[in-house]
């Protein structure tokens, strides 16, 4: 009688143990999903825009790099080593060392990334240099706001001026990934 009383109380405290081991796992693996979950919908979403606005009046125009926020959630951007190649002239933009908070949609932060003057465009024309083009090249850093998930990108452009209005197209063939 003594043994059956004594399975009786250790049965019952080993099933409750097991029960309360078995929640404590499914709690902690709901944790790390939901971790998981809560990061990807956090990380920044974010797409360099390259604008070319004609000058009025000239050749010219100028050229400027707006990070486009495309997320939910507001992150942060930096862009550097922003380098606007004329021809086989090399013009490289002074580097933002501070962040730009992007929000989700609204205001936009445009970075200026350089001007082409009239004679720049003429001599792209004509094709006096010897790699005939206009490249614009950049990183850009993003980071969430709680400075966890961020990761580093770098783009290359064309900016064709051959047209009546200059155009930016996505070089991705170009990216040297300095």
């Amino acid at each position: 009688m003594e043994c059956i009383k004594y399975f009786s109380e250790n049965y019952a405290n080993a099933v409750t143990a097991l029960s309360a081991f078995g929640t404590l796992l499914l709690a902690a693996t709901t944790l790390i999903y939901l971790k998981r979950e809560y990061s990807a919908k956090f990380r920044p979403y974010v797409t360099p825009v390259v604008q070319v606005e004609p000058i009025p009046e000239t050749l010219g125009c100028v050229v400027s790099i707006r990070p486009a926020n495309i997320g939910n959630h507001p992150c942060k951007a930096k862009l550097t080593n922003i380098n606007l190649q004329i021809g086989d002239e090399n013009y490289q933009t002074p580097d933002n060392q501070d962040w730009l908070l992007l929000a989700p949609s609204g205001v936009g932060i445009i970075m200026p990334a350089g001007h082409i003057n009239e004679t720049g465009v003429t001599s792209i024309r004509e094709g006096r240099y010897k790699i005939n083009r206009i490249e614009l090249s950049f990183t850009m850093e993003t980071i969430s706001t709680e400075n966890k998930d961020g990761e580093v990108k770098y783009f290359c452009y064309e900016i064709n001026v051959l047209g009546v209005k200059p155009q930016a197209f996505f070089r991705p063939e170009w990216v040297k990934n300095a």
